[in-house]
């Protein structure tokens, strides 16, 4: 028997039972066909298990998008003012939603996403509450992100920017640390005097801080002193760096992008809604202040020289990992007793067996000849 067919042998079910003549329990006949659920209890367990399951995807798949209309909607008003277009809101998975607007001056364009528990998954839902219990840095809550990208590559505005930024909520603050790579750049203020004690300042210089602070019609520190508006606030960051750290040395120009982001929790009450129509009016406004730094002469020309200085020397030590890294994954270069050794091998192979046979007599004989001489010297 060959290999194949005692593969198949192995793993074929086993006959079936005859049917006992001795049943009394039901049984559906029809013609010479019989039927009897009380044969099937396994296979009826396994049906019922993905039944389950998937009754409570489709349930769970149901309420999420209805909890992520009924959560974007609020804003919907603000946003059709604010942008020419906006489009209807998208599922990316039952439990993450997506909105996309455009056409808005000083800025390129929106993306919001609406973050929700998996209720649709039963393990994942149970992998949340565990982790909420065991891990005191675990922050699971649903949220809403509003990413405004003010410049990519030649699009959109650029120019000296204000470097890294943020306000973020401390119960969050080792989460958001771990994430972003961008705020390694600026210093953490854990116990800034012009913030509540709920949230920590990062910031590249003081004046940057004092400009956003203070600025008229900018509203950070109105905002935050209001306690919906600072109960919802996960972070506002101001960012030209990337999330992620590079890895493939430093980016193109091209690649570079300029952020305004709003990370809030999913609003319960009425104020908490208004709250966050007021961060993201705050974070229209600071889209607005950077068009104006963009032209230059909101920072001194030294602080300016500070930030471009940081980023070229974080994109000088960029390329040098990279290098760094190719140089170690590049092969050894080979000796040349090494490439004269391959050289002879790759001779050797081209040579039929009774060409080799030859060689390897000739190799004797020359072998011979050496240790001939050298006894013979030794003799002298």
């Amino acid at each position: 028997m060959s290999g194949l067919a005692k593969l198949l042998t192995s793993i074929a079910p086993p006959p079936a039972a005859p049917l006992s003549r001795d049943y009394d329990g039901l049984e559906y006949r029809w013609k010479m066909f019989s039927f009897r659920p009380a044969a099937f209890k396994f296979e009826a367990v396994v049906l019922g298990i993905v039944g389950f399951y998937l009754a409570i995807y489709l349930v769970g798949k149901a309420i999420n998008t209805g909890r992520a209309k009924s959560t974007i909607k609020p804003y919907e008003s603000l946003l059709t003012n604010q942008f020419s277009q906006v489009r209807p809101l998208l599922s990316s998975s039952p439990a993450l939603h997506l909105l996309y607007a455009t056409g808005r001056r000083n800025l390129l364009s929106l993306h919001t996403t609406v973050s929700l528990l998996p209720i649709h998954d039963l393990a994942g839902l149970v992998i949340h509450f565990v982790k909420s219990v065991i891990e005191p840095t675990y922050n699971g809550a649903e949220q809403l992100n509003f990413d405004f990208t003010v410049g990519r590559g030649e699009l959109g505005l650029q120019g000296e920017g204000l470097g890294v930024w943020g306000v973020v909520d401390k119960s969050a603050l080792r989460e958001t640390r771990e994430k972003r790579w961008d705020l390694t750049f600026p210093k953490l203020n854990d116990s800034a005097t012009n913030l509540p004690i709920t949230h920590a300042l990062f910031t590249e210089h003081v004046e940057i801080t004092d400009l956003l602070l203070k600025t008229p019609n900018i509203g950070v520190g109105e905002v935050l002193n209001d306690k919906d508006a600072a109960a919802v606030l996960k972070y506002l960051l101001i960012s030209d760096t990337p999330a992620i750290r590079p890895n493939r040395g430093p980016l193109s120009p091209k690649a570079k992008s300029r952020h305004v982001i709003l990370s809030v929790y999913k609003p319960s009450t009425p104020a908490q809604v208004e709250a966050v129509k007021a961060w993201i009016q705050v974070s229209l406004n600071i889209v607005d202040l950077l068009s104006k730094s963009a032209s230059g002469g909101l920072l001194k020309p030294d602080i300016s020289r500070k930030l471009l200085k940081t980023r070229q020397t974080v994109d000088a030590d960029l390329a040098v990992d990279y290098k760094k890294e190719q140089d170690e994954d590049k092969p050894a270069e080979e000796t040349p007793e090494e490439r004269r050794a391959a050289k002879k091998k790759a001779e050797r192979e081209k040579l039929s067996e009774k060409e080799l046979k030859k060689l390897e007599d000739l190799e004797k004989k020359r072998e011979m000849r050496k240790m001939q001489k050298k006894q013979a010297m030794g003799g002298r």
